[in-house]
């Protein structure tokens, strides 16, 4: 159990509304900080506590270190519903990563690549969008995918966000 001020508790309200309102966020801990008014450590330790209760998850790099253990790449919110229920003003690309990762968690782990948005057990790479979403971003890259929003069949190595509900 871990302790926190009543003053955490207002800024953890406020990071979960910033991170409900922006695009899949890539971490930017300075940003946040200020857009918090805390310190690095409090910001930090916030996110911890948020990952642990399931509000957010957290998307590490793939490398090793003493950097992946005190920052994350990317946060994700845990379910869209949360998202949902924090804003009315909320990214569809946010959504649309929440939304897979959600689906996908609970028999698989993540990891930020450095290129796609979500890379799954180390072995697969998926890049997350509309109907038009091109392999572009991941071309060349074996076992990649295309996951998008708005097609109901897919194709190749496109496949159609709705089909990852049915995993869960």
């Amino acid at each position: 159990m871990s302790s926190i001020e009543y003053d955490s508790i207002y800024k953890a309200k406020q990071l979960l509304g910033i991170l409900a309102e922006s695009t899949p966020y890539t971490l930017n801990i300075s940003t946040l900080c200020n857009a918090l008014q805390a310190s690095r450590n409090n910001a930090l330790k916030l996110i911890d506590l948020m990952d642990k209760a399931a509000l957010i998850r957290r998307l590490n790099s793939a490398e090793t270190g003493m950097r992946t253990l005190t920052k994350p790449e990317k946060i994700l919110f845990y379910n869209t519903n949360l998202m949902y229920a924090l804003s009315s003003n909320i990214d569809l690309g946010t959504m649309r990563e929440t939304f897979l990762a959600s689906q996908l968690c609970s028999e698989h782990t993540f990891h930020m690549p450095e290129q796609g948005d979500l890379a799954v057990d180390g072995k697969w790479l998926f890049e997350v969008g509309g109907k038009k979403k091109k392999f572009s971003q991941i071309k060349n890259i074996e076992q990649s995918f295309v996951v998008s929003d708005n097609i109901e069949t897919g194709f190749g190595n496109k496949i159609p966000l709705w089909i990852f509900g049915l995993l869960y």
